[in-house]
């Protein structure tokens, strides 16, 4: 067996990322975002987020999550133009 056979580096695939549900609570979808639950619930109030109900509560779709957080997303340039608008 040659040394590079040996030695090579097994591959790591790496974990999807949708590891774990695909709908999660408002608890789950608040430490996702890195937002309390409060700021969750009244972006669901204001329609700002879509959830699915289930049950009693509500659960949020992982895809919707990112959707909004690439919504939500500035430019750098954007960022700058706002602040000294204000």
């Amino acid at each position: 067996m040659s040394i590079q056979k040996r030695f090579k580096k097994p591959v790591v695939h790496p974990q999807p990322i949708f590891a774990g549900p695909r709908l999660v609570s408002i608890k789950d979808a608040a430490a996702y975002l890195g937002a309390r639950v409060w700021a969750v619930r009244q972006m669901l109030r204001k329609r700002e987020l879509p959830y699915v109900p289930v049950g009693r509560g509500f659960k949020i779709d992982k895809i919707d999550l990112d959707r909004w957080i690439e919504s939500e997303r500035r430019l750098e340039r954007e960022w700058q133009h706002d602040a000294f608008r204000t």
